[in-house]
């Protein structure tokens, strides 16, 4: 069994939309991600060293969203478990990305999820901690 963190409710406002009319305006996204850790040594030390800081997740996810025009929020998806994966002490992520529908507005919200581990990316595996 593997440690779990969760971030839940990261909202920010980003370009995003499949429909032309959609991309441009600012839209609305929350994300929320579980991550696969192991913060048994942390936890013992009781310190802040190889876990995730929920800080540092989001100023790299506010950074990506404010840097890209997206089409699809499948693809910002893919691109929040490559940034989880690749800047922080996790083996396996899952993200999810709500979204209200500008152009449904009969609709409350449309969300994907994804979950994606270091290998998916090319990344290697971390060591193991011991326990």
């Amino acid at each position: 069994m593997r440690d779990r963190v969760h971030g839940l409710g990261f909202s920010y406002d980003c370009k995003i939309g499949f429909h032309e009319y959609e991309r441009h305006i600012r839209q609305r996204v929350v994300i929320d991600f579980e991550a696969e850790t192991d913060w048994r040594e942390a936890a013992r030390a009781d310190r802040a060293k190889d876990l995730v800081d929920y800080y540092e997740a989001n100023l790299a996810i506010q950074s990506l969203v404010a840097g890209k025009e997206y089409r699809l929020i499948e693809a910002l998806a893919e691109d929040v478990a490559r940034v989880l994966l690749t800047n922080f002490p996790v083996d396996r992520v899952r993200v999810k990305v709500t979204k209200s529908p500008f152009d449904m507005p009969n609709v409350g919200n449309v969300a994907v999820e994804c979950w994606r581990d270091r290998a998916q990316f090319g990344l290697s595996e971390r060591a193991a901690t011991s326990g």
